[in-house]
């Protein structure tokens, strides 16, 4: 899970950083996405969850990549 927390630091660091709002339609995607990383955390599924952060972490990075 070691991936994991550092993409989630990478996520946190974007929020904190880079984003003053989202559209609806980004915060639902994202919440949609950390919710299956948390799904797959909890049923013990590295590779899946591991997939989940990444997609939200490459979609951050594309509606932030002007900033």
């Amino acid at each position: 899970m070691d991936e994991i927390q550092r993409i989630s630091g990478e996520i946190c660091y974007i929020f904190q950083n880079k984003i003053d709002s989202l559209t609806d339609e980004q915060a639902e995607y994202l919440n949609l996405c950390n919710k299956s990383m948390e799904f797959y955390v909890q049923q013990g599924d590295k590779d899946k969850a591991l997939w989940n952060s990444r997609i939200t972490l490459d979609y951050l990075n594309n509606i932030t990549k002007d900033f």
